[in-house]
């Protein structure tokens, strides 16, 4: 598609970048890593390397200093070569490094940026608990002040880079607020203090290190502000729904573009299926999907790089994004046939890849949720929204100064 904003020339030689990695060091290997549900280490390595570990983050950090739009373009470009790796680098980047990134003191910044954003260190985020995921009230981690530092006990679930991460972002409750909720807050914690209690298997996703921690007494320092965690979750998420939009976008594509090639090549009763109504339909309304989605991705990326709260934008584009992959991903493994259904080719895995996207960071009844609370909140009193109407109805059959022109069996629009 083309870009509403154009990209300068140092995104565009890094997306280059991106997909010569991604079709050299990764596409070869991505069947085996899911077959072994393990990525290897140095993958992250080398995609530091290239400046994927701190795409986002100022060059004064180690960072490679770009726009939103640059990464969720990365972002999609990867995943349509292996979504586990994508996932881990997205999380990484708007979650931990983000995180660190937006509201970490100069001191922490300077200690920890440049070892996550080079690929030295993997960064993961500690939000969800087993009773606790969206809602920051039901969680139960907890720090307490320890001289220079605190203490955290509590477990963690599903986080992703969990068992693997050098660093983990933590959120947890440090006392009672006024009204009597969990004041929560932010903090840094090495991997020398988390027990990595197990990898969760999953349906998809299967070489991301989804994992259970445990933090016993835990050394740790505060991130930012003490009581100010839940708002920088929330502003770490939007951020981070827009990379998982991004890569839902990936994983549609890579499953349209098969789709739309074994379309013209598969014969059939002497035809290529593409010929079928029933085929085009489907490749019709995939077609349709992924455009909208990655225009609604790139929008709510472009309004973060413009400094403005994307909380519905973000979360409109991921629960449109991923509800679509999901939808692509079918179709595209239904024309396939049976050698979709197999593990031949890879669409089986791109179908169990993109349902990770319509839970992870929310699941898609929490952003309609959310969308429904701005939607809700922007509208208009009945009487205004009424009379802006009458004063901008105008009759598309009214030729400029002139009277509506009735024409044959065409209404002007007005009633009596």
């Amino acid at each position: 598609m083309t870009l509403e904003h154009p990209l300068d020339e140092g995104s565009r030689t890094f997306l280059k970048e991106v997909e010569e990695f991604g079709r050299t060091e990764v596409a070869p290997f991505a069947d085996q890593w899911d077959h072994d549900e393990q990525l290897p280490r140095e993958i992250f390595t080398k995609a530091g390397k290239i400046g994927l570990m701190g795409m986002v983050a100022p060059r004064k950090y180690g960072g490679r200093g770009l726009s939103y739009v640059t990464a969720a373009l990365a972002v999609k470009d990867l995943g349509k070569q292996y979504a586990s790796l994508a996932m881990d680098i997205a999380a990484h980047n708007a979650l931990a490094v983000g995180q660190i990134n937006m509201f970490g003191r100069e001191d922490q910044k300077r200690a920890y940026l440049p070892r996550l954003t080079s690929g030295e260190w993997i960064g993961a985020w500690g939000l969800t608990e087993p009773n606790a995921g969206s809602d920051t009230g039901g969680i139960e981690t907890k720090a307490e002040p320890h001289g220079d530092h605190w203490h955290v006990n509590g477990m963690k679930h599903f986080i992703t880079t969990g068992r693997v991460a050098d660093l983990v972002v933590v959120i947890a409750t440090t006392g009672r607020t006024e009204t009597g909720k969990n004041e929560i807050s932010a903090f840094i914690m090495m991997k020398d203090q988390v027990e990595g209690v197990r990898k969760i298997h999953t349906y998809g996703m299967r070489a991301s290190e989804t994992s259970e921690l445990r933090f016993t007494n835990s050394k740790a320092e505060i991130l930012g502000e003490r009581g100010r965690g839940r708002e920088q979750a929330l502003t770490v998420l939007d951020r981070g729904r827009i990379s998982i939009a991004a890569l839902a976008v990936g994983i549609a594509e890579a499953a349209f573009d098969r789709a739309n090639s074994y379309a013209n090549e598969r014969k059939q009763f002497g035809h290529a299926i593409g010929n079928f109504q029933a085929i085009q339909w489907m490749l019709v309304d995939s077609a349709m999907e992924l455009e909208a989605s990655e225009v609604m991705t790139l929008h709510a990326a472009h309004l973060q790089d413009r400094g403005e709260n994307t909380t519905k934008e973000s979360a409109m584009a991921k629960l449109f994004a991923s509800e679509s992959a999901v939808k692509i991903c079918d179709r595209s493994m239904q024309i396939h046939g049976g050698y979709g259904y197999s593990r031949d080719l890879p669409i089986e895995r791109y179908l169990r890849d993109a349902k990770l996207c319509t839970i992870g960071e929310g699941t898609s009844e929490v952003q309609r949720l959310v969308i429904a609370r701005h939607v809700l909140k922007e509208a208009k009193p009945l009487k205004l929204a009424h009379r802006e109407h009458r004063e901008a109805n105008v009759d598309p059959m009214r030729p400029a100064g002139g009277n509506a022109q009735q024409q044959p069996g065409v209404e002007t629009g007005r009633g009596s």
